[in-house]
Parts: structure tokens; C-alpha cells; sequence
């Protein structure tokens, strides 16, 4: 077990899907994407990201907090456990645990290579890309993107177009691929 904030325990777990009781009954997320998940988790046969429960006054029972898509998957999966990040206490108190949580995992990037920079950057700047294929760039931003061409380094590519916008833009060219 790990203490938390305020003595909290918590500690990663392997739960029976039907030891996880979920207030929510769809989460929304789109159906290729779940395909998707649901597919690797089967071939897998676990997940890779926790979602979050709390106990509840059942024994053996629990509340999911966090990560019903990954819950969804599993069960479109046919798996019979999956992990989870088990916080030891009530609903209440594990919201508190939850915020920081997420407020973490928002600075839970990926890392961005070096190499990733190289073939953003000679992507960006060639003539023939399809500079639209990247999430996020239409085509108001490709043509702001060509006529402030060449890019000689990611830093030359923010001075010319904005910090946050070029690394959005990387992040989103890395991701697609």
C-alpha cells in the first residue's frame, strides 16, 4: 500500500470486472475508438492504463471513479480482470485523491524525440506535404505554415508561428503516425 494525502492507502490491484460497480452506463467515447482498445486489450489480455475506484460498504466491491472507456473495453473484450488504481477510501475522500491525480496525468506526455522533431520539421517543409493531414491544421494554418517557410529547427518554427501551436502541431503530427 501507498499512503496518501491525509493517510489515505491506495495501491494498483487486479479486479474481477464484476466487483466494480459504475454509476454511468456509456461514457461516450466514439466506437472506433473503443474497437480499438477493446482489440489490443484482448490480445493483450490487460490494460496498460489504471482506472481509479474507491471501496464501497460491500465487501469486494468497489466504485469506479475514472476510466469507464477502459472499463467499457474490457468488458466488449471479454476479459475477467482488469487493473485498476485501488484508493482505500470512500467516495468523498477519493475525489480529493482524483484531482491531483488528473492533475498530474495532464503533464504525463509523451516525450518527444529528437528524431520526431527531424521528420516533423522536414515534413513541414516540404512543398508536397499535406499539411492538413495533421489534427488541428486547416487550411488557414497550412498556408500560414507555407508562406513562412523553411523551418530550420523547432525553435525557428515557434518564432514564426507561436510556442504552444508548434508543439501542438508536432504532437499531433507524432501521434498520427
Amino acid at each position: 500500500m501507498i499512503k496518501l494525502y491525509k493517510g489515505i492507502e491506495s495501491k494498483p490491484s487486479l479486479l474481477v470486472l464484476h466487483q466494480i460497480e459504475v454509476a454511468q452506463e456509456s461514457s461516450g467515447t466514439a466506437q472506433p475508438i473503443l474497437k480499438k482498445v477493446s482489440e489490443t486489450l484482448k490480445e493483450w489480455d490487460f490494460n496498460l492504463a489504471l482506472p481509479i475506484v474507491c471501496v464501497t460498504d460491500e465487501e469486494d466491491k468497489y466504485h469506479l471513479l475514472t476510466g469507464l472507456p477502459i472499463y467499457e473495453a474490457a468488458v466488449a473484450a471479454n476479459l475477467e480482470r482488469i487493473w485498476v488504481f485501488l484508493i482505500a477510501a470512500k467516495q468523498a475522500e477519493a475525489e480529493k485523491a482524483i484531482e491531483h491525480a488528473l492533475l498530474q496525468s495532464k503533464l504525463n506526455d509523451r516525450v518527444v524525440e529528437p528524431q520526431d522533431v527531424t521528420e516533423f520539421l522536414d515534413f513541414i517543409n516540404n512543398a508536397k506535404a499535406n499539411l492538413t493531414s495533421i489534427p488541428g491544421v486547416k487550411d488557414g494554418y497550412a498556408r500560414l505554415i507555407k508562406n513562412n517557410r523553411p523551418y530550420n529547427s523547432l525553435e525557428d518554427m515557434q518564432k514564426k508561428l507561436g510556442a504552444k501551436r508548434s508543439l501542438n502541431w508536432l504532437r499531433a503530427y507524432k501521434h498520427k503516425q
